[in-house]
């Protein structure tokens, strides 16, 4: 079995022929090499078939949501079709089509072609066009060649030890780039990808007896929340996170309900896995990838804060229209993701934060993680989060950003922890909100945020 979507079970040998059908139904609109396409499809093997369909052309293509179409407003229109739900043709297109009921039934009445074409592809030939996760507010697209995505592939069934009784369970779609490839990765390995809609993922867990699943932190959470999760550990399963670091706290919760095996890493869109973490937040560099930590004069360091660069067959080599971000963090074949850490020896490193993220309060600096951590062991928080803005004099003044189940625990939670913090923070702000915003893998979209906090501080004054 290759598949398993809500219950029914997709042998490799149907899938190759859904391909090949697939292939054959794509192939009218007449797209090749050099042209992109967007996929918008709910339904989850029937988007695969047009990934899969789509690279037997050499056509590139790119994942999204209906919700995503404003923000990939310039992506929609620079391509060169749109594959879609009927309804939700986006305005930019230049060309859209429709997966109505009437495509469907002529794709079903569609003899497969077979084989499925095998193109020579040339390793910079584009196979993805992927967005980062869009931190700081502005999205950033890039491409994902033969080379980048062969690359990813191979750490991926690395970092995970997929075999062929793999059951890895799909738990987002493939608009977030690491499902898709993590999916792939067990393909290729000869596993089962599982995909069920009818039930939440903790239940599927169970019900499908996942070998290997990948949750973002906050995905995570509601795993471990729900309350009609099985009492019962599953047996054997790989819990592969993604996106954002997992607190101590949850990571104790894991291994004692969920999973023994919980693996982290370090990464990015740019330029895939680099390290598996520990719960310490130190790394171990993966094969094939290489790290330096450097000062301002980019002169490697060791044992000592500096700024990551990396360099590997799995590194884009830019950003589509954005050549001042380009030339800002891809420098002399290195790119550089904007994080600081400090280099032990050649594998080992240890993270520190973003350097974006790194605040300034009153002349002490500080990575917000470390104090992030320790306020989710002790404050009764569904979601926190700090960060640092200028008051009306200019002087930056930390906030601490909580969700409540019950607001009114703010006054307490502010009693408590006020004479615990370092005098040299100064005034602190506290504030209770319905959602902290963060992206799709859990980051909190820090720009965001602090817009609004800066508006609760004018309304506040």
């Amino acid at each position: 079995v290759a598949v398993i979507e809500d219950g029914r079970a997709i042998t490799y040998a149907d899938f190759y022929r859904d391909i090949g059908r697939m292939v054959a139904t794509l192939r009218v609109l007449g797209l090749g090499t050099g042209h992109v396409v967007g996929i918008e499809c709910p339904q989850f093997y029937r988007h695969w078939l047009c990934v899969l369909a789509f690279e037997a052309l050499g056509v590139a293509s790119f994942s999204y949501d209906p919700a995503e179409a404003a923000p990939m407003a310039a992506a929609l229109a620079g391509a060169d079709c749109i594959l879609c739900s009927p309804g939700a043709e986006p305005v930019q297109a230049r060309r859209a089509v429709a997966m109505d009921a009437d495509w469907l039934a002529a794709l079903d009445a569609t003899e497969p072609e077979s084989p499925v074409p095998t193109l020579p592809i040339h390793r910079e030939t584009p196979m993805r066009v992927v967005q980062n996760s869009g931190t700081t507010g502005t999205l950033k697209r890039m491409v994902h060649t033969a080379r980048v995505r062969e690359h990813w592939i191979r750490q991926y069934q690395l970092r995970a030890g997929f075999t062929r009784r793999a059951r890895y369970l799909l738990a987002m779609r493939f608009t977030v780039e690491v499902f898709h490839v993590y999916a792939t990765a067990c393909i290729r390995s000869g596993g089962t990808c599982i995909s069920d809609d009818r039930m939440s993922l903790a239940t599927a867990l169970s019900r499908h007896a996942a070998s290997h699943v990948t949750l973002p932190p906050f995905l995570l959470a509601q795993v471990l929340d729900d309350p009609d999760r099985p009492a019962t550990k599953p047996d054997n399963l790989m819990i592969l996170t993604a996106g954002a670091p997992v607190s101590m706290a949850m990571r104790a919760r894991v291994q004692q309900e969920l999973a023994d095996d919980l693996m982290e890493s370090y990464g990015t869109q740019e330029a895939t896995v680099i390290a598996t973490m520990d719960a310490d937040r130190t790394g171990t560099v993966l094969p094939g990838v290489r790290v330096e930590v450097v000062d301002d004069d980019d002169n490697p360091v060791y044992g000592a804060p500096g700024r990551v660069r990396v360099r590997s067959e799995g590194c884009v080599t830019g950003y589509l229209d954005d050549p001042e971000a380009t030339a800002r963090m891809f420098r002399g074949g290195w790119f550089y993701p904007g994080d600081l850490a400090v280099m032990q020896d050649s594998r080992r490193l240890q993270l520190i934060g973003r350097a974006d993220d790194v605040m300034n309060i009153q002349g002490v600096k500080f990575a917000p993680g470390p104090l992030e951590e320790a306020l989710r062991r002790n404050l009764p928080v569904a979601d926190l989060c700090v960060t640092a803005i200028p008051d009306d004099t200019g002087i930056s003044r930390l906030w601490i950003v909580v969700v409540l189940a019950d607001p009114e625990q703010l006054p307490a939670i502010r009693e408590t922890l006020v004479p615990r913090l370092p005098a040299a923070y100064g005034r602190v702000y506290f504030i209770a909100v319905r959602q902290i915003p963060r992206t799709l893998t859990g980051k909190v979209r820090r720009r965001t945020l602090n817009d609004a906090l800066r508006h609760a501080q004018i309304t506040a004054s």
